[in-house]
């Protein structure tokens, strides 16, 4: 056998044993995040009754540069005594913020299985490789972009997760653009605070690039009415829900595909109304 050969060998054998190598590490890593963040659920109660919300409320309203809007800016709206269209969900948000100071909510989306707690970093780095927990982990957890206002006052609130293998984090928020029947049955994204759930509906989701523009949160009112007029543009559907540059909105992204394919898949979702506690 020649020397080329031997070599050739050599170093397809040694791929090949990084490659399993890997294969057991990302394994592990996503059963010890799927164990972590089934032990989270017994913070969550479902059925739980609350009682009527005691005074009206108004939309988080868009800011400039993170400030609070003016009073007579804000979206005032009419007080839902029903919870029958809500969530019927509880949150334990004082002992998730005991695990992690940096928990600000949890997310809810039924039409993706999207179901966890949502922490905000000093920037967007730390929990792509760290679990809710704080551990390290390729997993990473469900986060907030770190500039945007976790009150959901800014006018874009992203929010990010992995996509994947197992379905958990954001692996089945392609659910919406695989089957048309699943946006028609669940369109609302929530978003549970301390004071109440925040209902938003979706108003687009489409596929794009991973230097995207629509990375973007929008500073000026200018910026966000044309952010919107591209988000409906750039949507594999005419979604039901319309946007509307007085309210804000949220954004969940994730990765989709791999190596040369690799995408970036939004789905943006306009705020609709809220349930006080």
């Amino acid at each position: 056998m020649s020397k080329g050969r031997i070599i050739i060998i050599v170093i397809a054998s040694i791929g090949v044993v990084v490659s399993a190598v890997m294969f057991v590490k990302s394994t592990i890593e996503y059963r010890q995040a799927e164990e972590e963040y089934a032990g989270l659920e017994q913070y969550v109660t479902v059925g739980a009754t609350e009682e009527a919300p005691k005074e009206e409320g108004s939309t988080p309203a868009p800011s400039e540069e993170g400030e609070a809007a003016p009073e007579e800016d804000k979206k005032v709206l009419t007080r839902n005594y029903n919870r029958a269209d809500f969530p019927d969900i509880s949150v334990d948000h004082d002992a998730l913020s005991k695990i992690n100071a940096s928990y600000v909510c949890w997310l809810y989306a039924p039409g993706a299985d999207i179901n966890h707690p949502v922490v905000q970093g000093t920037d967007n780095e730390f929990y792509l490789h760290h679990t809710f927990e704080m551990k390290k982990n390729s997993s990473g957890c469900v986060f907030l972009d770190h500039e945007v206002d976790p009150a959901l006052t800014s006018r874009n609130t992203f929010f990010y997760g992995h996509n994947m293998k197992n379905g958990t984090m954001f692996g089945h928020l392609k659910n919406y653009i695989n089957n048309k029947a699943v946006y028609d049955k669940n369109p609302y994204i929530y978003v549970f605070r301390p004071e109440g759930i925040y209902r938003y509906e979706i108003f687009s989701y489409y596929l794009d690039q991973t230097d995207s523009k629509m990375y973007y949160t929008c500073k000026t009112f200018k910026e966000y009415r044309a952010y919107l007029r591209e988000a409906t543009k750039r949507s594999v559907r005419e979604c039901t829900a319309k946007c509307d540059p007085d309210t804000n909105i949220v954004t969940l992204v994730t990765c989709s595909g791999s190596g040369s394919n690799k995408q970036r898949f939004f789905v943006h979702g306009v705020f609709k109304d809220y349930y006080l506690y």
